[in-house]
């Protein structure tokens, strides 16, 4: 029967672990109900109260920001007018960035399987879906004609799509990590950018405007903090001038 004074238990498991339950009625109070009252209990005035506790701003970088849109980004389903449409270069780029954290490369599948992906994106348009793949597939056979590829996919150990969470100056800073990789006792980052960059100018001023630099800066502290060394990092631009460029961040130069 219920009273303003029960109390119940419940015995639970979580996986292996046994786990108890107790539910209190708004009236219980050691075993004796107790009348509602609204005023506010009384604080002895020497009782130390802890501040109140105010979450700093969070910080996170665009694919985590991408992560948590809502609704996520998607193509609208328009049947696009022009005689040969291209897919949006977001599209191409998330295609981009799913085949390099599967290490999935062109071959048996690959275009069927990017077709599906693409279409995830809301690509409806046979000719769009049909860009798409072409694009994504000529970015990377282009990759793994370059020598990164070869130093990567022979690495000891290789991490795609790394998340990670630190608190920096009281924030909450987020990111997640495209590439990771361990060889010979020396772990590398590397950010891949789809970005269509024709010259050095383009390329000054994509970084000039964009935050990619300081997005594989952050990136930096953040591994080194995770496995105590700190990292070389690269961002490796896709589409520079029909061909791959690597440039290194820390040293500040470009290969």
């Amino acid at each position: 029967t219920w009273s303003p004074s029960s109390s119940y238990s419940i015995a639970l498991r979580v996986g292996a672990t046994d786990v108890a339950c107790f539910l209190y009625e708004p009236g219980w109070q050691g075993g004796r109900a107790v009348e509602r009252t609204a005023e506010r209990p009384s604080v002895p005035a020497d009782l130390p109260l802890l501040e109140p506790v105010v979450p700093g701003a969070a910080t996170a970088d665009r694919k985590v920001a991408d992560q948590e849109r809502e609704p996520p980004q998607r193509v609208w389903r328009v049947v696009p007018r022009v005689k040969h449409p291209t897919a949006p270069a977001w599209v191409v780029g998330s295609l981009m960035h799913e085949a390099l954290a599967a290490w999935r490369f062109p071959g048996d599948g690959f275009d069927a399987w990017a077709e599906a992906r693409a279409r995830t994106y809301g690509l409806t348009d046979p000719r769009q879906l049909s860009d798409a793949v072409a694009r994504a597939r000529r970015l990377l056979d282009r990759f793994r004609d370059y020598p990164l590829f070869t130093e990567m996919d022979q690495a000891d150990r290789r991490l795609h799509e790394v998340p990670y969470s630190r608190v920096v100056d009281g924030r909450v800073e987020s990111g997640v990590i495209d590439a990771l990789y361990l060889r010979e006792g020396a772990w590398t980052l590397v950010e891949f950018k789809t970005d269509k960059i024709e010259n050095e100018t383009a390329l000054r001023s994509l970084l000039a405007t964009e935050d990619y630099v300081p997005q594989v800066q952050r990136y930096v502290a953040a591994v080194e903090r995770l496995v105590g060394q700190r990292p070389r990092a690269f961002l490796c631009l896709l589409n520079y001038r029909g061909g791959v460029r690597l440039a290194g961040v820390e040293e500040e130069r470009a290969i």
